[in-house]
């Protein structure tokens, strides 16, 4: 994709917007063949949006004139525009020790914020016909995102955990106030189009697909529902081609393996569409992410570090990179005593 998505086949007003993305039924048996298969479900189509991601270390230019907070460790790029997916301030106020141990739930959130972009960016892009809207009203306060209350039932409350991840709470007497965490919402889009509401919950899984669609009904779409009548949902599970596809007849037919499918049939039979999108990056690069995001945690916090990446060494120099533009650390040999100095780095702007 070189410049944003195609606009949708169908143009009828009140159409599904997201047709061409529902896994569809079909028997790719030929008549003539002599043999019998059994249906089954593929997909025709992606999310079709080509980001990538690019690691920096607080010097890169990227980061001048940006305050210690704000600088950029984790870049995406979608079609030339540029996201933020991970800075400082994200590092050092994220809810789970950065290290080793805490690999998985590193990876996870990094997946989670790819998803999140790369939806976002989808539906943006997506029809001319359509656009998003927002779920918060007038009360809203960026400063004071937290907590916030975007609606709420006599049995249910949705309100936001830790931006921009949000939670259903069920009233059930026990819990703090009488309610109970039954469901945590990796991402939620309000999308108009032809003049109506449709609602995507995005949910982002590493490899290893663990959804209950039982519990998909009652604590998600079923509370959900309640909150926001007159309104089409859309289950959105963005993970890795591996746990969707059937490895071995993906190149001609894209057919979806069993739990997936399990889900769309229990989904759909509730009216409830799925989509089922995949990550650009493969396990390898959330591992580089990962390992990167801990090694700049420990530099920040002036701990040692153990570098994985370019030397360049000369009789003057001496230049350790840790994947991103400049330097992580850059020494220079005294010509007279013979040791090494370890010079601070400032980058040079381009005129």
């Amino acid at each position: 994709m070189s410049s944003g998505l195609p606009l949708p086949k169908t143009s009828r007003i009140g159409a599904d917007p997201f047709h061409d993305f529902h896994p569809v039924l079909w028997n790719p048996a030929r008549p003539g063949d002599g043999g019998v298969m059994d249906g089954i479900y593929s997909i025709k189509r992606n999310h079709g949006v080509n980001g990538s991601y690019k690691l920096h270390n607080p010097n890169d230019a990227i980061n001048d004139d940006r305050p210690a907070p704000e600088k950029i460790l984790l870049e995406y790029v979608i079609n030339g525009c540029s996201y933020a997916l991970y800075t400082v301030a994200d590092l050092l106020n994220a809810p789970y020790p950065i290290d080793q141990a805490s690999g998985g739930n590193i990876m996870g959130d990094i997946a989670e914020r790819i998803a999140r972009r790369t939806t976002k960016y989808f539906l943006k892009h997506w029809s001319k016909r359509g656009h998003t809207g927002g779920i918060f009203d007038k009360r809203f306060d960026p400063g004071h995102r937290d907590d916030f209350i975007v609606g709420s039932t006599n049995d249910y409350v949705l309100k936001i955990d830790r931006y921009p991840n949000l939670i259903i709470l069920k009233r059930t007497g026990r819990g703090k106030f009488g309610y109970e965490n039954i469901k945590e919402l990796d991402g939620f889009f309000d999308y108009r189009y032809g003049g109506r509401r449709y609602i995507l919950v995005l949910e982002s899984k590493l490899e290893k697909i663990n959804v209950n669609c039982n519990d998909l009904l009652s604590h998600l779409f079923l509370p959900l529902r309640q909150l926001f009548p007159d309104t089409r949902f859309y289950y959105v599970l963005f993970t890795d081609r591996n746990s969707i596809y059937v490895k071995h007849t993906y190149a001609r037919w894209r057919q979806i393996k069993q739990l997936p499918v399990k889900i769309n049939e229990h989904l759909s039979g509730d009216g409830i569409g799925t989509l089922f999108f995949t990550f650009n990056e493969a396990r390898d690069d959330f591992e580089r992410m990962k390992d990167f995001l801990i090694l700049q945690h420990r530099a920040v916090r002036n701990q040692s570090v153990t570098l994985h990446g370019k030397t360049v060494i000369s009789g003057k120099e001496l230049l350790v990179f840790d994947g991103g533009e400049t330097p992580h650390i850059k020494l220079i040999k005294d010509a007279q005593s013979g040791l090494w100095k370890e010079v601070k780095l400032r980058h040079k702007r381009v005129k």
